[in-house]
């Protein structure tokens, strides 16, 4: 069932002085329709397939595919802790990408210790194949200005991993995180990520 409302029209603002016709509908709508664009990206690239092919021998119950596009989905969604994964307990995110359930942030964070050493270094590369993918739908630029420069995550809390006292003018005596990026002026492509410690 659609209702039609419409907005009067306001001739003080620039633009169209018509009224703007509103439908609104009784179906559930998501509040994340930002991540639609992820999940035909995913889909359409395969990046759950990929990422299942080569990690089919780490351990747990979890597919590792799925906890990386939750993870991606938390950042692009806002998220900057595994506290917020909360966010998705309730919400029709989880109906748009097909998750059955969200695991809670202890279970994520064990995952997560347990399956990095061999998920790292297949993220670097996941993310050289899209740097890959967008060229071959674009084109491979002429020249290449490569920019490495770093960034300051504070930490709030001791045990933070990998966390340490060091450069950290935002807020000093915290510890922090110290991470090098790596970035194609041309095309603003990151192409690699180095995680220190705030004390590098």
């Amino acid at each position: 069932m659609n209702t039609q409302h419409h907005i009067p029209s306001r001739p003080h603002v620039q633009g169209s002085h018509s009224p703007l016709r509103l439908q609104r509908s009784l179906q559930s709508v998501t509040d994340g329709a930002g991540l639609v664009a992820l999940r035909l990206l995913w889909d359409r690239l395969e990046l759950g397939r990929w990422l299942d092919a080569r990690t089919a021998s780490l351990p747990g119950r979890f597919r590792p595919s799925l906890m990386v596009e939750l993870w991606v989905a938390l950042l692009w969604f806002g998220g900057g802790w595994l506290d917020d994964l909360e966010l998705f307990a309730s919400r029709r995110v989880r109906k748009l990408f097909g998750w059955v359930r969200v695991p809670d942030p202890t279970t994520f964070g064990r995952w997560l210790r347990r399956a990095a050493p061999s998920l790292l270094p297949l993220l670097d590369e996941l993310l050289w194949q899209l740097v890959r993918i967008r060229w071959s739908w674009t084109r491979v630029p002429d020249a290449a200005t490569l920019v490495v420069d770093s960034t300051v995550c504070v930490r709030y809390g001791k045990k933070q991993a990998g966390a340490e006292l060091g450069y950290n003018p935002k807020k000093p005596g915290r510890p922090s995180h110290h991470p090098l990026l790596a970035f194609v002026v041309e095309t603003a492509d990151l192409l690699g990520v180095r995680w220190r410690p705030g004390s590098a």
